[in-house]
């Protein structure tokens, strides 16, 4: 069984520079764990662990021994019981992870979104919506959705407001997926997106909007909402919902997001996403 031990003399003696830096990398990763899982059922369980974190060390200062042997033992425990019991947790966690770019706040590296693609979608978002049709339209980024394509049926098309209309129309065999937009292109249609399973969220939202909510969990894809029941444009990224009720407000926020970016004619993010098969 693994046994915790906490020297203070020997982390002070690391000296001041050392200290710090050792100090702000255990905050960034504890900033890390509580923003992948926040939401989540596991954020009991780490307040939990913090509580028998602190009993250890005080035990430790204080040389119980009994007490302190039962929280090793207790922790040592829990070491193997936490993968099991929050196994799709720590698993969403660590995708959203490893599919985050981490470059991206500092590098201008993004698919590019053609002026004409961004108004297509957002004419045809408003056009639905005063039909009161509802629709799923995913824009994606950085992370390449190729399973999320897989779920629907593969097209080439350019990306046009009428296209997308009519594939969300009523009793078509695809509109009740999602589509999917790649750069400029229109790649599949009827894609199934994975739910979120934030159980906070009002009872209002139904089931498009879950699947919004879920897949911008999972990466950094745009992911515009049309309700049927309400009329309304919502958009999910980064697990929140933004709405949008005035005509051309869409239009603004998609060419804030896409319209100045430009893809450079060598990407890092993009060479490796490639050499990575995504």
């Amino acid at each position: 069984m693994p046994t915790f031990k906490l020297n203070f003399h020997d982390i002070i003696s690391q000296g001041i520079p050392v200290l710090v830096l050792d100090l702000l990398l255990t905050a960034l990763l504890f900033y890390v764990i509580f923003s992948l899982l926040r939401g989540t059922k596991a954020i009991p369980l780490l307040k939990g662990l913090g509580v028998l974190f602190v009993f250890a060390v005080l035990s430790q200062k204080l040389n119980l021994k009994f007490f302190g042997g039962l929280l090793q033992y207790l922790l040592g425990a829990l070491v193997i019981a936490v993968p099991v019991l929050f196994q799709p947790e720590l698993r969403r966690a660590l995708e959203h992870l490893g599919k985050k770019n981490v470059f991206e706040r500092w590098l201008p590296f993004g698919n590019l979104q053609s002026k004409d693609s961004l108004e297509a979608v957002a004419k045809a978002a408003e056009d639905l919506a005063a039909a009161y049709i509802g629709g799923l339209i995913v824009i994606e980024k950085e992370t390449k959705l190729k399973e999320i394509e897989e779920t629907g049926c593969k097209l080439d098309a350019l990306v046009t407001d009428a296209l997308i209309t009519q594939i969300f129309q009523k009793n078509t065999p695809l509109h009740d997926g999602a589509i999917l937009i790649r750069g400029t292109r229109m790649v599949a249609a009827g894609c199934i997106l994975p739910l979120t399973e934030d159980s906070h969220l009002v009872l209002e939202l139904g089931t498009r909007h879950r699947a919004g909510l879920g897949l911008s969990e999972q990466s950094d894809a745009l992911v515009v909402i049309i309700s049927e029941e309400r009329g309304t444009i919502s958009v999910a990224k980064g697990e929140q919902l933004r709405k949008f009720n005035q005509s051309g407000q869409l239009l603004k926020y998609l060419t804030s997001e896409f319209g100045e970016k430009r893809e450079p004619p060598f990407s890092p993010t993009g060479f490796f996403n490639r050499w990575m098969g995504q």
